[in-house]
């Protein structure tokens, strides 16, 4: 029984990091933040640009920590349970429009 409990603690922490990410990067990125950090970098990049690669390879460790949040959080509803996929789907829909912005440039 303890040892379910500290798994869903554990299963939570990891969601709320996750949704901390995905703020900290989306919000360059929805407001297209044009500055340049390291202008004298091999690949320098954009603040929005690098927000969006970083989003592209977040979504699938941030879909695998809502999955096992979904699966092994207990909650009071049934329904309650996918309110753990909206970080993942927020995710993806600001993935499919960089992608779709960047092949459209």
């Amino acid at each position: 029984m303890k040892d379910s409990k500290v798994f869903s603690k554990f299963l939570l922490c990891l969601n709320i990091i996750g949704v901390v990410c995905l703020v900290y990067f989306a919000i360059p990125y929805l407001t297209h933040n044009t500055q340049i950090p390291h202008p004298d970098a091999m690949l320098p990049a954009e603040r929005w640009d690098s927000a969006g690669m970083t989003l592209t390879v977040g979504t699938i460790p941030l879909f695998i920590a809502n999955l096992l949040g979904c699966l092994f959080v207990k909650v009071k509803r049934n329904w309650n349970r996918f309110l753990f996929f909206l970080p993942s789907a927020i995710c993806i829909a600001i993935v499919a429009h960089y992608w779709i912005t960047s092949i459209t440039m």
